[in-house]
This record gives C-alpha cells, sequence and structure tokens, in this order.
C-alpha cells in the first residue's frame, strides 16, 4: 500500500489525539452557545407581547343585512359575518369571522339568565367584563368551547351541533344533556358570549378568543 494510503490509515501519536479531541469539544461548544445566542432572543419574538394582543382589541360592525335578519326574528339564532383587521406581529390582514345572534325576547332573556346563571354572577376571573343580553341580544362565539371547533345550527335538534366531537348546545348556549341526564359532548362548558354594542346606529361586536377545554371563561386574545 503507497505510503499517502497509509497515512489516512495513521490515528497519530495519543497528544495529537488528544489535541483533536479538545478541538471538536471547543467547536461544538462554541456552536452550542451561539446557537443559543440566536435562539433565545427568535423564541422571544414568537411570544406574543401586550402590546401585539391589545392591538387586535376594538369592535368592529356587524353585517347590516345579516344584523337587519335578525332583527326580524325570534324563531332560531343567526349567522352573521363581519371583517376585522388583525395584527399578527409584523403582519396585518383583513380577516372576516362571523358570530351567532340571538335576538331575546322577555321571555328569552330569563330563559337566558335561567340555563346560564354563570353569565351573570359576579364571578372573580369569569372572563367576562361585559354585560350578557344587553339591547335585547346576545352574541356566541362560533368557537366550541371544547377544542375551538366550528359548531352550527341544527333545525331538527333545535340546538347546536358540533360536528368534531358531537357536543350539542340550546340556543341559549347551554350544554345540553340526554334522557339520562348526561352531557352529550365532551364540551366543558356552554358557549362563550361576545361584547355586543350599538355604536351611532351601528351594530358592532368584539371578537374574543377564549381558553379551550376549561371549565372557566378564560380569554386567551382579541383575535
Amino acid at each position: 500500500m503507497p505510503d499517502h494510503a497509509k497515512a489516512y490509515q495513521d490515528p497519530g501519536t495519543p497528544e495529537e489525539i488528544s489535541r483533536r479531541a479538545f478541538l471538536a469539544r471547543a467547536s461544538i461548544f462554541t456552536g452550542t452557545v451561539v446557537g443559543l445566542g440566536l435562539a433565545v432572543p427568535l423564541v422571544t419574538a414568537l411570544v406574543p407581547t401586550p402590546d401585539l394582543v391589545d392591538a387586535n382589541k376594538g369592535y368592529a360592525p356587524l353585517n347590516r343585512a345579516e344584523f337587519a335578519e335578525l332583527e326580524r326574528t325570534l324563531v332560531k339564532p343567526v349567522k352573521i359575518f363581519f371583517n376585522k383587521l388583525v395584527t399578527d406581529g409584523y403582519y396585518k390582514t383583513n380577516d372576516e369571522y362571523y358570530v351567532w345572534g340571538l335576538k331575546l325576547g322577555p321571555d328569552d332573556l330569563q330563559a337566558l339568565r335561567g340555563e346560564r346563571p354563570e353569565l351573570f354572577a359576579q364571578q372573580t376571573g369569569n372572563g367576562l367584563d361585559f354585560e350578557v343580553g344587553n339591547l335585547g341580544f346576545v352574541m356566541w362565539s362560533p368557537l366550541c368551547p371544547h377544542l375551538n371547533c366550528k359548531y352550527d345550527w341544527n333545525d331538527s335538534l333545535g340546538g347546536f351541533l358540533c360536528p368534531c366531537h358531537g357536543s350539542e348546545f340550546s340556543k341559549y348556549g347551554q350544554h345540553k344533556k340526554n334522557a339520562q341526564g348526561n352531557f352529550i359532548g365532551p364540551a366543558p362548558r356552554g358557549l362563550d358570549p361576545l361584547p355586543f354594542r350599538e355604536q351611532s346606529g351601528v351594530a358592532e361586536v368584539e371578537w374574543v378568543k377564549y381558553a379551550a377545554n376549561t371549565t372557566n371563561i378564560v380569554r386567551v386574545s382579541y383575535w
């Protein structure tokens, strides 16, 4: 075998081996320090700051035609769309959302209070700092409180049905039970209400996202 080929097989003296091992460990340590130095600010940048969360706070006008339809009916909830400018880091998008609106007659407001007393009790940390059922309407978040799937109104059931795991809710947002007294589906609570107001003759709603799969109503963000 040629001498230059044998050279590649020669591991070197113990001193050379020790020096190479030290250089390898030093390179790994330096790379790790540099990597951590870059990772910390990058991870920090991904964590939403209060300023970014508050940037999305605010009311948005509901679709006028759809809200007018809601004003005309007491039969069932109405899906109402709206657009909201959302800031996500350095990006801004004009996103479309919708809510489920329910017009409340005198009997409906009483029934809502009876079925959902937790929405009216003055509880610390229940996530509600607004009046529910004000101005004769209630707006439901379209996200199921189980895992935030979007539920829909089902005429045959006379209530809301989540297609993901089968949770059912009354038009007042109460988690429904079967004949045996067991909750239908795994939702941990009833539907979540959204802030609603009338401003200069325009119906407006504030989009709020609540924590999923918890018994308490916990506000997470405004988008």
